[in-house]
Formats: structure tokens, sequence, C-alpha cells
């Protein structure tokens, strides 16, 4: 499938099209808002987004920045919403916005804009934190090799050990590099719903989010051959079809969000 084809499907929970051989071809990965000079890679930058690219780079640097120095995601959640009220709410184009909805009646217009522009700043909050998390996962490759090596330099051998004391030393390996904080991943499906086209579909192969959907009513059964040709794939995969407030873990459509009243397809690997 190219990337200019309009039905297609996002890679959910992750945005980074990072691993190509852990998604099938044509698969493809929404980018928050970024230049899109990766876009013949497998990115879907979305048209019409609120913010423009250089809004984004300055978000998306300070979020990363938040993320290294508090590594909690209540607090880094909480400045999101700081940096989405101050981009939103205090711009001269949105009080305008407001004084020409409230003299026309665009309320729901204008309630529209400021869900997509809260949606964008959440993907672009799951980007910051997914780099930080790739960043503290080469860090760890690296202190992994390290000991490996301090081990290897001390004779340590945790399948042969002389005495308690190498055993010890042996089976002492720390872990020195903590988890990234992670968006929840109902609130990044969210985002991603309020800005996939109409027709186009989801595609995971997380094992823990295919059991939350399935336990709260999403029910998978094999792809057919029509979706397989639609989505452009080959293999063993299973489908299903569920509305997107299924899919973000609610059982009411939310009147804000009207983009999770659309049925969505989900493609999941068949061994998921």
């Amino acid at each position: 499938m190219s990337p200019s084809q309009s039905v297609f499907l996002v890679n959910v929970p992750g945005l980074h099209p990072d691993k190509p051989q852990d998604t099938p071809p044509g698969v493809r990965h929404l980018n928050p808002g970024l230049p899109a000079a990766g876009e013949d890679g497998g990115l879907f930058t979305p048209p019409g987004l609120p913010m423009a690219p250089p809004v984004v780079k300055s978000m998306l640097a300070q979020f990363a920045q938040l993320a290294r120095e508090s590594r909690n995601v209540a607090d880094i959640s909480a400045f999101a919403a700081g940096q989405y009220n101050d981009f939103y709410s205090g711009g001269a184009h949105a009080i305008k916005d407001e004084l020409d909805a409230a003299r026309s009646g665009r309320q729901k217009e204008i309630e529209r804009a400021k869900a997509l522009s809260r949606a964008q700043t959440e993907l672009c909050l799951a980007w910051a934190l997914e780099e930080y998390s790739r960043e503290l996962a080469g860090l760890g490759d690296r202190l992994e090799s390290q000991w490996d090596t301090f081990s290897k330099n001390l004779g340590l051998d945790e399948e042969d050990v002389q005495d308690e004391d190498q055993a010890a030393l042996a089976g002492a390996r720390p872990s020195l590099v903590p988890d990234a904080p992670r968006v929840p991943y109902a609130v990044l499906v969210d985002a991603v719903l309020a800005f996939l086209p109409s027709g186009c579909g989801l595609y995971c192969a997380d094992k823990a989010i295919l059991a939350d959907w399935e336990e709260y009513g999403v029910s998978f059964s094999e792809a057919s051959p029509e979706t397989m040709s639609r989505f452009g794939l080959s293999g063993g995969f299973r489908e299903a079809r569920a509305p997107g407030h299924l899919l973000c873990l609610s059982k009411r459509p939310d009147q804000s969000r009207p983009w999770l009243d659309e049925p969505r397809t989900v493609l999941a690997p068949a061994e998921a």
C-alpha cells in the first residue's frame, strides 16, 4: 500500500515507525504535527492540525525536558493541560473565535476546535514520552553491556559460581534505568481517532490492549478477504469492528467528542 492511499491503518499505541518489522507493510504511524520529512517512510500527518509545526516542535521540547526532570506522568499531563490552555485560550485567534461564535451561534464549532487542539496536545505528549522511553531503552542496553563486561572481568558467572559471595555478586545485576512514563493508551487512542479519516482503521499488536478491548465487548474474528484486500494485507490477522468510545474503554458516547461515534475497524495479528 502506498502512503498516499486514502484507506489505511494507523498503528497504536506506538507513534514512531522505528521498528518497521513490527508492523505490516503499509501500516502508518501518526505524526502529531512535526514537519513531514518522513511522510514516505510511513508517517501520516493529518491535514488541518490546529497547531503549526513550529508550535509542535517547541511543545515537544518542553515535554521531553519535563519527562527527564519529573518521570511522573501525572505531573507531565498537568503541564500538558497548561500548555494546551496557553496555546488555545490565550491566543488572539481564540479570543476572536469565541467572540465570533457568541455572535453567530457557532459555539459547537468552537468547542470542537478546542477538543481537537487538546487531542493534538495529547499526541505531542505521547510522542515526547515515547522518544524519552526510547532514550532510556538505549541507556539500559549500554548499562547491560557494561555490567556483562564487569561480570566477566571479575570472573562471575550466574550458572557457575564458586561460593556464596560470588553467587551474591553474580545475581546482583542492578536495575538502574527506570521505566518511562506513558500516556494512558485510552487517551492516546482517543487522540488518534480525533484525526483518523473516515473509513480508516487501527492496527494493534499489543496483547494487553487487545485483552482490555475484548473485556469491554470488542469481538475479534478472522479477518475477511475483503478487509485484507482493502488495507493491502496478507498473512494471518484478526479483525473487529467497534465504536471509537469502546476502544477508549468507555461504554457511552461523548457528545463533546463526536469522532468517537464512528465504528472503526481494528486489525491485530492472528497470534496476538
